[in-house]
């Protein structure tokens, strides 16, 4: 079994693989016919048997940039992974995964990302748990206590424009790391596909004209839903307290008597529970915020943001990426570089690129490799804190 990149004489059988694997339509001699142009922003692979035969298992390598400690790095976004039922566990997304991430390092990227089916098993891959969305659950009458912050709300339709999506994600999500650059917020909400797909899109505006929170809805039964999840990718984003409470004011006065609820989806490091404090009424849960590894570990240590000033060695272990392998000694302090370097010495600490490179995002803290099985902490604990702290951390893409 190999696996190499896709030609797009051969898309086709992607197209097919995922269309069995997720049991999704699939018109044979449509795709058969159409013969797409290589997209710069996704590389699609295949597994073989040997050369001739077709695919039996694919994914898509979607190419992205994304935000890392106030830099901006290329991460792989994993995606549309499928086996033929006759193929499957034969190893062949194992030889698409090893290939696609040795591609990932050849071509200078420092980070991949993934939502995964199973959690245990892309852990084989170096994949760890990447940090988690909240997604609440709101009855509207409960939002009758939010106080009044005035502020306008507009709906687009056929022929707005949607650069207000961009701009209000990029002021939420401008300085959160793992985050996407996107070119548009969501090209699905152009022109009249939001009606056509029974999508609702809503702005709200501040009291000095300036686009400050929108949503993304469908009805899912009594429910207005603004969560990103597939097919519909829906959305609920604000760029401060009154832009949320200025959105929350609009769907209770407008839909109260289309539906009972909301359910809206924020970054974990968003905290609402001081804000909308009725628990027992309202619903908040913790959602996998997808996997993450480091591609490259030695770019992601000379970039990481650290406090104050002092060294730790970390000892990192890739068993797809060999190069990943080994102690790094980093050194940092204000004002200067990260200096890293390949050492002998004793490390501080033991992980792997998953481990690191959530650690390095700041979705988890050096407190909490304490309660990771597959970290070993030696020693340095002070220093190590300085490396490994809480920052936001999110990607809201979904591939």
């Amino acid at each position: 079994m190999f696996a190499r990149k896709l030609t797009p004489q051969e898309y086709w059988r992607a197209s097919l693989n995922m269309a069995v694997a997720f049991e999704s339509g699939f018109e044979y001699e449509n795709e058969r016919e159409k013969v797409r142009e290589a997209d710069p922003k996704e590389d699609l692979y295949g597994a073989f048997h040997q050369e001739g035969e077709p695919p039996v298992a694919s994914l898509v390598m979607n190419k992205k940039e994304v935000r890392f400690d106030g830099h901006t790095v290329k991460m792989g976004g994993v995606g549309g992974v499928a086996t033929l039922p006759a193929h499957r566990r034969g190893g062949a997304i194992r030889v698409c995964m090893e290939e696609s991430l040795r591609d990932l390092y050849r071509e200078g990227y420092a980070l991949s990302h993934l939502y995964p089916f199973s959690t245990g098993y892309y852990r084989q891959f170096g994949f760890a748990p990447a940090g988690q969305s909240v997604r609440w659950t709101v009855k509207l009458r409960d939002l009758r206590g939010l106080p009044e912050v005035g502020g306008t709300v507009r709906q687009l339709f056929p022929g707005d424009s949607p650069a207000p999506l961009l701009d209000i994600y990029n002021k939420m999500y401008g300085d959160v790391n793992f985050s996407c650059l996107r070119e548009a917020f969501d090209k699905d909400l152009e022109g009249d596909k939001p009606l056509a797909a029974k999508r609702w899109v809503f702005v709200w505006y501040g009291g000095d004209g300036t686009p400050r929170g929108f949503l993304v809805g469908t009805r899912v039964k009594e429910t207005l839903h603004c969560c990103p999840a597939f097919p519909s990718n829906d959305a609920f984003l604000f760029t401060d307290a009154q832009a949320l409470i200025g959105l929350l004011n609009f769907v209770r006065t407008a839909f109260i008597a289309n539906f009972e609820e909301i359910q809206f989806m924020v970054p974990a490091h968003v905290d609402l529970c001081a804000l909308l404090p009725e628990l027992s009424s309202m619903d908040c849960r913790p959602a996998l915020n997808g996997m993450a590894r480091a591609v490259n570990v030695e770019a992601l240590l000379k970039l990481c943001r650290c406090q104050g000033e002092g060294e730790v060695l970390l000892k990192v272990t890739d068993g797809v990426i060999p190069e990943n392998n080994g102690t790094f000694r980093l050194a940092f302090g204000p004002g200067r570089e990260n200096q890293v370097a390949r050492t002998d010495s004793a490390p501080d600490v033991e992980l792997d690129v998953g481990n690191l490179a959530v650690l390095l995002g700041g979705a988890r803290d050096a407190a909490s490799m304490a309660l990771t099985p597959d970290i070993v902490v030696h020693g340095n604990l002070p220093a190590l804190s300085q490396v490994f702290y809480r920052k936001p951390c999110h990607v809201l893409d979904l591939f």
